[in-house]
């Protein structure tokens, strides 16, 4: 008898907890409390403020539980200016939004400005791009550039694999370029620091640079007039006093 009386309070005991369980469900998913109603964005620094509020619009009254956070954060990737971005929740109703933006190593200069990390990435340049200390790639044409999407145009992956080798063997050469032409026949670097023209040709750049930066002691004290170096012969280095 005991154990048929424990048996029937158990069981009592166990609906008793599901009905609860879905008034608690019910109250989580409906009570005004628990809507958005504060959004933090942390992070922005060059992307446009007012697209990325409008990407996250819809997202203030909507229950905190419910709301499909990881939507809203594909949403924010798919913008070009922004590399990751990851929503949290904080009860009752506060969405914090983390962004981390694309870091520009190119500027691009066609009919107008773009931006480009070192995946190729573009960025649609804006009134900053001009001002920024970053080498300018020239000698693209304007449909090698295109907003938002990942650039397969030869030319332009070109300087990308050229700036990438001088950033690897060359120190602080990297930093002085001012220009990368880059055309059908090669990849041209111009650097004002060092006062100097790097013909690279459009194949074996770690090589060819890494020849250059051999030599680049011996060329400074031995050719101290050149400017022009001409590093597309496999067995030589040309140089010149101009162009």
């Amino acid at each position: 008898m005991k154990a048929v009386f424990g048996r029937v309070i158990a069981v009592f005991v166990f609906a008793v907890l599901i009905v609860a369980s879905l008034y608690l469900y019910d109250y989580l998913t409906t009570s005004e409390r628990f809507a958005i109603r504060e959004v933090e964005i942390r992070g922005l620094a060059r992307a446009d403020t007012a697209e990325v509020w409008r990407l996250l619009a819809d997202l203030k009254g909507q229950n905190i539980l419910l709301a499909p956070l990881d939507s809203y954060a594909e949403r924010l990737r798919a913008h070009p200016r922004i590399e990751s971005a990851s929503l949290g929740r904080a009860l009752p109703g506060k969405v914090t939004c983390v962004i981390e933006e694309r870091e520009p190593v190119l500027k691009v200069l066609t009919d107008r400005y773009y931006e480009v990390d070192p995946n190729g990435t573009v960025m649609k340049g804006d009134a900053y791009t001009p001002m920024l200390d970053l080498p300018l790639v020239t000698g693209l044409p304007s449909e090698a550039v295109k907003p938002g999407a990942v650039s397969v145009d030869p030319r332009l992956r070109n300087a990308l694999k050229a700036l990438e080798v001088c950033r690897e063997l060359g120190g602080d050469f990297a930093e002085g370029i001012s220009e990368l032409r880059s055309t059908e026949t090669g990849v041209t670097i111009l650097s004002a620091e060092q006062d100097c023209v790097l013909l690279l040709g459009d194949s074996d750049y770690e090589n060819r640079l890494r020849k250059f930066f051999l030599l680049r002691d011996t060329l400074v004290n031995n050719e101290p007039t050149a400017r022009v170096i001409d590093l597309r012969f496999d067995h030589q280095v040309v140089v010149r006093a101009q162009i």
